[in-house]
């Protein structure tokens, strides 16, 4: 492969540090946490790290309608202008992506005690954030029947 110019190249494997999260209120043994991922290159559009977790003693599964359709995220400009909303709309990429009949991926989540699942969301993709300023990024999720998970708020900008 060498003689053809290519590369084969192993990329460390990923750590989560969950030390340095916030958390959201504990709801039925999970909790969740947003956290703005550093971009190296400044033009880079901004993505989060959602984290749920299992903090109970006791393995949680549930289903999961694909990771897009499962977390419900909201962006909102901090610094409201009169030409912008405080809530960030969807790009139109984000509204065709996230259409109801692109839904057909399920998958089925089984967390055991201290164990987590993590989620990069291209929020930069999903959302207009054409408005200057700084956004207050949080996520939400229902795991179960009756239960919501709200995260924490992260700011980006």
């Amino acid at each position: 492969m060498a003689k053809m110019g290519l590369s084969v190249r192993d990329d460390p494997p990923k750590v989560v540090d969950l030390t340095i999260r916030s958390w959201g209120e504990p709801a039925d043994g999970l909790v969740l946490s947003v956290y703005d991922i550093v971009r190296e290159d400044s033009e880079a559009l901004p993505r989060i790290s959602v984290v749920i977790r299992n903090i109970g003693t006791e393995r949680k599964s549930f289903p999961v309608p694909g990771w897009l359709y499962f977390y419900q995220v909201e962006v909102r400009l901090l610094e409201v202008g009169p030409r912008y909303d405080s809530i960030a709309p969807l790009s139109p990429f984000g509204r065709e992506l996230l259409k109801p009949e692109r839904r057909t991926e399920s998958l089925s989540v089984a967390l055991n005690p201290a164990a987590f699942q993590e989620t990069e969301i291209p929020i930069g993709s999903l959302f207009n954030l054409r408005a200057r300023g700084r956004y207050a990024v949080s996520a939400r999720c229902l795991p179960f029947e009756g239960v919501t998970l709200r995260s924490n708020t992260t700011i980006i900008g």
